[in-house]
């Protein structure tokens, strides 16, 4: 990768901590490129989106219209257009952070930049142009996508390549750049961190199967990101507390804030919880990260349809291969991350899910050729839907364990798709190095 790794470059992060999402894929490109290059970070100290993302995430009139425009063609057109005007207005900030880089590396020709929130981006294609002219070099915009969600907001029609995490997704936000765009639209696998992506020892995957046998005495550890919008404390807590006498451990990750204050505070008092706590969003994805090279390393993740989902795409063999249980998802971008998991066979359909449901939530025994089949069905799935009521949920999770089930997952049978590797990360920086090729 000479073209990438080039000392000509900068590598400059745009990001935004609405939500840990857009943080984490950072990371995860991040975790891609060799120490030794220039990298900067811009973005994820911005306070104000995060309050707005917040409110927009727990208010059930802002989510509403939140959906209303997202889902609407004609609507979401005409907010997307508020949208791109607003922040092209508002580049001045992004303006002279790049104009301070330029001080702090001044012999740098080539700037790649890589967006993995929308709003830098929207103001970067804005004054790019005029941005190569006042600082004598190159500038490269990189935008890739955190959900499988086509939203107009992710389309950036002066961008120089937009990633997005599936075919579907690329078609429908090629069909919406501008007629005489350049806008490469590349396809990718989701981009997971390699650190996630190490195979685990036997004696790691030992210890881990071990958790989610029926009979044994290996408590199942259980870890809960909390999301940056800090939503569905109170179904988590209920959860939690359901589960209390059970042979279940947690580790819940948040942010610390006053919206997560009462929740943590109250998870104290549980002795099978255990906390970590970031005192910022880059801290806490840090903390999130670490859990897997516990030695007791999580078995299941409980977790929104968020681009955590998209850790499905690891093998449980894999360090961050954890099992999901996903909760319901929050906004058009999970709902359409969630139809990922459906398209690909990666969680059960409706169909059986609710059979699922029906089965494991009552007094239901399974015949030795109904435990055959759900056994089997349960070795191509990475994740299951929980029920919305916090006890069932609990009651479900159980059942899960008790039947065999959970300890199916581990036996997954990876599918053959290019959208579903774990070498995301990769393929991004190969696909960039062979674009600057040709400057």
């Amino acid at each position: 990768m000479n073209n990438l790794l080039s000392k000509d470059n900068l590598t400059v992060f745009t990001t935004a901590p609405t939500g840990l999402g857009h943080i984490r894929v950072m990371d995860a490109l991040r975790d891609g490129l060799p120490d030794n290059i220039n990298v900067e970070e811009l973005g994820i100290k911005n306070i104000n989106a995060a309050k707005i993302h917040r409110l927009g995430s727990i208010l059930p009139v802002l989510q509403k219209i939140t959906e209303f425009y997202q889902t609407n063609p004609l609507v979401e057109k005409i907010v997307a257009g508020i949208f791109k005007t607003y922040h092209h207005i508002h580049s001045r900030e992004i303006v002279n952070k790049l104009k301070g880089l330029r001080k702090k590396y001044p012999d740098t020709k080539k700037w790649l930049i890589v967006s993995t929130h929308f709003a830098f981006a929207h103001e970067i294609e804005y004054v790019k142009h005029k941005l190569e002219k006042q600082l004598n070099l190159q500038i490269f915009l990189f935008v890739v996508m955190t959900d499988d969600s086509p939203q107009r907001v992710w389309v950036i029609n002066n961008a120089d390549i937009i990633f997005s995490p599936s075919e579907k997704t690329s078609l429908t936000i090629h069909s919406m750049l501008n007629s005489e765009s350049q806008t490469k639209v590349v396809t990718i696998s989701f981009p997971v961190s390699p650190r996630l992506t190490q195979k685990l020892d036997k004696n790691e995957f030992d210890r881990l199967s071990k958790q989610f046998e029926p009979s044994s005495s290996e408590p199942l550890h259980i870890e809960i990101p909390i999301s940056g919008a800090a939503v569905q404390l109170n179904f988590l807590s209920k959860l939690i507390e359901a589960l209390r006498n059970e042979n279940y451990k947690f580790t819940v990750v948040g942010q610390d804030s006053i919206y997560t204050k009462m929740f943590f505070g109250k998870l104290r008092n549980n002795p099978n919880v255990q906390l970590a706590i970031g005192a910022n969003a880059k801290q806490t994805v840090n903390y999130y990260e670490s859990l897997f090279y516990q030695p007791f390393r999580p078995g299941v993740e409980i977790t929104k349809p968020s681009e955590q989902a998209f850790k499905s795409i690891l093998k449980p063999t894999e360090r961050g291969g954890v099992i999901l249980l996903l909760t319901n998802p929050v906004g058009r971008q999970e709902k359409d991350n969630l139809n990922f998991l459906l398209r690909h066979d990666l969680v059960p359909d409706q169909k059986h899910q609710e059979k699922l449901f029906s089965i494991l939530l009552t007094n239901h025994i399974l015949t030795n050729n109904e435990l055959s089949y759900w056994t089997y069905r349960a070795s191509h799935w990475r994740g299951i839907r929980l029920p919305n009521d916090p006890a069932d949920a609990a009651r479900y999770i159980i059942n899960l364990k008790k039947s065999g089930i959970l300890l199916s997952m581990l036996s997954y049978v990876s599918h053959k798709k290019k959208e579903l590797t774990s070498d995301g990360v990769k393929q991004i920086w190969q696909e960039i190095d062979a674009f600057l090729g040709k400057f």
